[in-house]
């Protein structure tokens, strides 16, 4: 495409009051607007078209996936080897806690088998760490309240629960405090 004002593109030329002009008739020639506009529709066009092939890239991709988890060397694996590997998994210095990112609970959650495994695996659970969280008071007395009112009104409010927790035949005698 050729410009009368190739030079002065890209410049900080001030052109004149004609050359205005000129310029405004070569921004209104109808002809490049609807370039722009057919430019346009075929960008759309192509974008629609990519979006198609790239749901259709997925499920054949998911198709090949499905079928290569099937023939995977994992489904092989018997039994009494995955629980030794299960037990592996457990922690060799302290008891294993219950979340989802740890032995034991985290084999539960990977398939139906895996589960059923874990589950019929008494090795697995016969050692857990289970947090008790501590629950700290939250009491609002206004600011406007006096340091005396605070401190009678905080005083009268509190309240001691001892909550005893037992275990089996050990009773771990372990009190947490809840404020009411």
């Amino acid at each position: 495409m050729f410009s009368p004002f190739q030079q002065h593109l890209g410049t900080n030329y001030a052109p004149s009051v004609e050359e205005v002009e000129e310029i405004k008739r070569i921004l209104e020639f109808s002809e490049l607007s609807k370039e722009i506009h057919d430019i346009d529709i075929e960008i759309t066009q192509l974008h629609k078209r990519l979006h198609l092939l790239q749901e259709r890239r997925s499920r054949v991709g998911d198709f090949l996936d499905q079928h290569r988890a099937l023939v995977s060397p994992a489904r092989r694996i018997s039994q009494d080897v995955l629980e030794e590997i299960f037990l592996a998994c457990l922690p060799a210095d302290r008891n294993p806690c219950i979340t989802a990112t740890e032995a034991p609970l985290l084999l539960t959650h990977i398939c139906r088998s895996w589960r059923s495994i874990a589950q019929s695996l008494p090795q697995l659970w016969s050692a857990i760490h289970i947090v008790i969280p501590t629950l700290r008071p939250r009491i609002f007395v206004p600011e406007s309240i006096g340091y005396e009112s605070r401190k009678n009104s905080l005083q009268h409010k509190l309240q001691q629960l001892q909550v005893a927790v037992t275990s089996g035949s050990k009773d771990l005698a372990r009190a947490h405090y809840l404020y009411l």
